[in-house]
């Protein structure tokens, strides 16, 4: 919050010291996107991202408002305001940071920041930017906080047509982190990451980790559980509930596109020692062709997870306190969500207009009974699963 209040001293300083409406007008630029989404699920018995049986516009459609205030050559303000038509996200200040260009080369941001995982995390709010209406959710689905407050520094260099950039980025998060529907408040002070990109012509490739260390989730029960565990001597089982480990995430892509077909793949890995944080494998690939305004693609996706958890040491039958602690961790451990899941999508997007597409996408479900899979809801216990998820849009940037 420090930061956000530092940039936002400095932007009232800056508008107070413009002495005309001129000058303002001159150095603000305005620019902004907007999405209108409507889907359903083929079931009654669960939600998919909080599509149901009921068709429904309201679960991801958006508009967003960005300004970018030149306050010299090399240095400028860009801030923007995103709402949601869902109650359950939050609606607001998105990202205000600092941009100074000190060269060719380098560049440093400062503020609230989109944190640049994956490859699609700065524009992922912006639908026309891919052909998908939604991001394959096995490895978008939710497992890193989407900004961070913090400081960037990127650098570039180009070798004839080869383009290399990389960045480095530090930081902090205080906020919540939603897993396939739920939602937990997160504190984390220690975020470090490193991208690479390398680009020639219509290839691209880019890898990047981040690390999380230094952190709090507030999951209810767990710090009571765990001194509950360490007063009886099972230490190495009270410290799986704690948050005194680093979470550690790796990403990488590979892009082409020609004039007549795309090749879209992605990868990521997630290693954590928290039972909190699942350990992740996940994937997608996407195959398309262009043809006049239009585009269809197909994609496969999957995704699988696991729980460090420790072997239960806490004896059963020895007394009836530890074995009704026994039963409870094998309870609590029981009942962590996984997230297994594969799937097919075939898609049509239709380039209308220079700013303006449509879209249409299915997407079946493949999940593993007895899990989570990414369902943002499961109202039936004897759900297998298995689902068609069909989607509609309206993407456009202005």
């Amino acid at each position: 919050m420090k930061t956000l209040n530092t940039l936002a001293i400095c932007l009232a300083c800056f508008a107070s010291s413009a002495q005309s409406s001129e000058t303002f007008s001159d150095s603000i630029g305005f620019s902004g996107f907007a999405r209108v989404i409507g889907g359903q699920l083929d079931t009654s018995e669960a939600e998919f991202q909080g599509y149901s049986k009921d068709f429904s516009f309201s679960e991801q459609s958006l508009f967003a408002l960005q300004a970018d205030i030149s306050i010299s050559e090399k240095l400028k303000v860009s801030a923007q305001l995103l709402g949601h038509s869902n109650d359950d996200r939050d609606s607001g200040l998105e990202w205000l940071y600092l941009t100074y260009n000190a060269s060719s080369n380098w560049s440093f941001k400062l503020g609230k920041l989109r944190t640049p995982f994956f490859r699609y995390s700065d524009v992922l709010d912006v639908g026309f930017a891919y052909p998908w209406i939604t991001p394959p959710e096995q490895v978008y689905g939710g497992f890193l906080f989407s900004n961070y407050e913090g400081l960037s520094a990127t650098y570039r260099i180009h070798f004839d047509k080869l383009n290399v950039e990389v960045e480095a980025y530090y930081g902090t998060y205080d906020g919540t982190f939603d897993r396939a529907g739920e939602e937990t408040a997160i504190e984390v002070n220690d975020i470090r990451g490193l991208i690479l990109g390398i680009s020639n012509g219509g290839f691209r490739a880019r890898a990047s980790a981040i690390v999380s260390s230094d952190f709090f989730a507030d999951i209810p029960g767990f710090q009571d559980f765990a001194t509950l565990l360490e007063l009886s001597g099972y230490t190495e089982n009270a410290n799986a509930f704690r948050f005194d480990s680093d979470a550690v995430a790796y990403q990488a892509s590979l892009q082409y596109d020609s004039l007549d077909y795309f090749v879209y793949s992605e990868i990521i890995k997630i290693e954590s020692d928290l039972i909190s944080v699942p350990e992740v494998n996940a994937y997608y690939l996407t195959l398309g062709y262009h043809f006049d305004d239009f585009q269809i693609f197909t994609t496969i996706a999957s995704a699988n997870s696991s729980n460090n958890v420790p072997t239960n040491q806490i004896p059963k039958g020895q007394s009836p306190q530890l074995t009704s602690l026994s039963f409870a961790y094998d309870a609590i451990v029981g009942n962590l969500p996984r997230y297994d899941l594969d799937s097919l999508s075939v898609g049509l997007r239709w380039d209308f207009k220079h700013n303006m597409s449509a879209k249409a996408e299915v997407t079946w479900l493949r999940g593993e009974e007895g899990q989570n899979s990414f369902y943002s809801e499961i109202t039936e216990p004897t759900f297998n699963r298995n689902a068609v998820l069909t989607q509609f849009a309206l993407e456009w940037v202005f």
